[in-house]
């Protein structure tokens, strides 16, 4: 948890012993571009917004920050694009995983995922560039897929996906052993970030044993 804090004190320009004061804090950057994203640490809510959407962002409350329909109602003239509200777990220790794994290609990857809706496909984030990617097979077909993107040290942020052909297996949970496996025997440390009404994901974070840590909004204008 601590390398996590660490992580996001610098995100949010702050020391770390300051990271998770109590309330709603600002941080905005001089990047007209930015996004827009909310961290909620226990009774702590931290925001990061570009300093031209100041006006918009500063009545948030604790209460509403969360909310994707408070965040669309005032950013109504940019059209934003609300992802989440999704939860963090780590992991700090190894996990095992009882199979090898493999490495399916960009082809593979992107015929799966031509079957799947593409908002799932991107918050996975298996099409990301600099990722490593592991796959599971079922009747020849790349059924299940995980990936490691980079986060606090090296790639160890953990993304899965499962065609909806293949769900209520236990693939999900196979092939995310092998990401996180790979993960914390390499780094120490993994991320699990999934949206909250994702019960399967939830209940394969928590069936590992990870530590829930934060949540998180995230707004793109």
């Amino acid at each position: 948890m601590d390398r996590a804090d660490q992580y996001w004190a610098e995100v949010f320009h702050v020391e770390r012993a300051e990271l998770r004061r109590p309330g709603v804090h600002f941080t905005y950057v001089d990047e007209p571009r930015a996004g827009i994203y909310v961290l909620q640490l226990d009774e702590t809510v931290r925001v990061r917004a570009p300093m031209r959407r100041r006006a918009d962002v500063d009545g948030i409350r604790i209460e509403t920050a969360l909310d994707g329909a408070v965040w669309r109602a005032a950013l109504a003239d940019s059209d934003p694009v609300v992802l989440g509200p999704a939860a963090h777990y780590l992991a700090g220790e190894d996990i095992p995983s009882s199979r090898e794994a493999r490495v399916p290609s960009i082809d593979e990857v992107r015929r799966m995922t031509e079957r799947i809706p593409p908002e799932e496909v991107e918050e996975s984030g298996v099409l990301d560039p600099d990722v490593d990617r592991f796959g599971l097979w079922a009747a020849g077909t790349l059924a299940a897929l995980s990936s490691l993107s980079p986060w606090v040290g090296g790639r160890t942020d953990v993304g899965l996906l499962v065609a909806p052909g293949f769900r209520g297996r236990g693939l999900g949970r196979r092939v995310a052993a092998m990401a996180l496996n790979a993960a914390t025997r390499r780094s120490g440390i993994a991320r699990w970030r999934c949206r909250e009404e994702n019960a399967a994901s939830v209940a394969i974070a928590l069936g590992f044993g990870l530590q829930p840590y934060a949540r998180n909004l995230g707004i793109r204008l």
